[in-house]
């Protein structure tokens, strides 16, 4: 079995949409001998799950989204052909996701995160997912979908509303939860294996940051029972 941590560091200093990463450590060895840190950061950014609320007034926050539903048996679509502004449609999900089950979480591989996270380029130029292409993940009734690229295209555009947001809307709409912004997924090796997202549990919120994980040579069932104390 072999564990592969699909998170992307976060660092002080970083962060998107002008909402920066701080870090602060009010207790340190030198003030009283021991360190405790805060942070402060977009719910949004590196690797982290959306919850309905995202897009969807009156859809589930984060601290509802389903556990059983970011934890299952997974399936890999290679799209690592899919470059700079290339759409990722319908038939070529059809033709590539054949893998593909009711009750899976779809990986999406193109790589993107890998080649250029940290720049510009990765927001303005990469791949994207086609409102048919988030049709067809909808139709095949999985549970979650795993990103390593800026899935919606609109959101390169300065200043847009929610309302122009159709992938995020269709997904989530549909019960669907995105796991946005992941890396090393070439280290994914067969083209099923399992995933674990655990976002932080935080009342109230539109997402949270995740720690993902990709367990390969080893079998999750698609149901079962969480436990919540």
């Amino acid at each position: 079995m072999r564990l592969i941590d699909l998170s992307i560091p976060i660092a002080h200093g970083d962060g998107r949409l002008g909402v920066e990463v701080s870090f602060e450590r009010p207790y340190t060895f030198e003030n009283c001998g021991w360190q405790g840190s805060s942070f402060k950061m977009f719910a949004h950014y590196a690797s982290h799950v959306d919850a309905p609320r995202h897009f969807l007034p009156d859809g589930l926050t984060i601290d509802q989204v389903p556990l059983k539903s970011l934890i299952g048996p997974a399936a890999v679509i290679d799209l690592t052909d899919h470059c700079e502004t290339m759409e990722i449609s319908g038939d070529t999900l059809e033709e590539r996701g054949r893998c593909v089950e009711e009750g899976d979480i779809v990986i999406l591989r193109t790589t993107w995160t890998d080649k250029y996270w940290g720049t510009d380029k990765f927001w303005e130029e990469g791949p994207y997912l086609s409102a048919e292409g988030a049709s067809w993940l909808v139709e095949h009734r999985i549970k979650s979908v795993v990103y390593d690229f800026s899935e919606e295209y609109v959101v390169r555009k300065s200043g847009f509303r929610g309302e122009d947001c159709e992938i995020h809307h269709k997904i989530l709409g549909s019960d669907i939860f995105n796991i946005e912004y992941v890396r090393g997924l070439n280290q994914i090796k067969r083209p099923r294996c399992a995933i674990m997202a655990m976002p932080l549990n935080l009342s109230g919120l539109d997402g949270a940051p995740a720690r993902v994980v990709a367990i390969e040579g080893h079998t999750l069932p698609k149901e079962f029972e969480v436990v919540a104390v």
